[in-house]
């Protein structure tokens, strides 16, 4: 099977040669093309615009020093989004250091559990916005990484073994781990959301 042209072939490679004529403007595109996407994760992953856009700068500056080390393994979109997610996790380590330590609930690789979307989770993700990011943040980076990839940021799983570097099989079974932390939180700390998915007429419950 023939496989799909990286659709940023071009500007990547006029982006490794700084000293060609066309680099300043192939930078500038992919930038353009990829600076709210970039923000987006980091605000997910972070929980705060000021240190997503400290991780926008981070990462385009990473890329301009790393980028010829892409060698085309896999889209340039997955190889970007990867070095994003590493940026904002660093970024968060480095704010809870100076602001003190904070338990986050746990991620054991010990439990058993169906690897399947919890249906509750998902559209408690999907249909009750900024509450559930402040959920989300209390998680472990790798669950919320995960939860936020999959949910806000709307990732297949494909996607996510590609950008997480991880199996399929890891990915579903994270996740699922990820939905019990959250409901967990959700239970314990936002009571009313799950109100608002039990009552009649609520989101995503009702949709067809």
């Amino acid at each position: 099977m023939e496989l799909l042209r990286d659709p940023d072939a071009d500007l990547v490679q006029a982006c490794k040669h700084p000293e060609a004529d066309g680099f300043e403007a192939a930078f500038a595109a992919l930038y353009q093309k990829y600076r709210d996407r970039v923000y987006s994760i980091a605000y997910r992953i972070t929980g705060s615009s000021m240190d997503a856009m400290d991780v926008v700068q981070e990462s385009f500056g990473l890329l301009f020093r790393k980028l010829d080390t892409f060698r085309g393994g896999s889209l340039f979109s997955t190889w970007l989004f990867r070095l994003v997610v590493n940026c904002s996790i660093d970024m968060r380590r480095r704010e809870r250091s100076r602001r003190g330590p904070k338990v986050d609930v746990e991620d054991s690789e010990d439990l058993a559990v169906d690897p399947g979307d919890g249906p509750e989770t998902s559209a408690a993700v999907h249909e009750l916005g900024s509450q559930v990011q402040e959920a989300i943040q209390k998680l472990s980076p790798k669950l919320r990484v995960i939860l936020a990839l999959r949910y806000l940021e709307d990732m297949s799983y494909d996607e996510l073994a590609a950008t997480l570097s991880l199996s399929l099989g890891t990915v579903k079974s994270r996740l699922a781990r990820a939905h019990i932390a959250l409901e967990k939180v959700v239970r314990e700390e936002y009571p009313h959301l799950q109100e608002q998915e039990r009552a009649p007429g609520s989101g995503a419950k009702e949709a067809r």
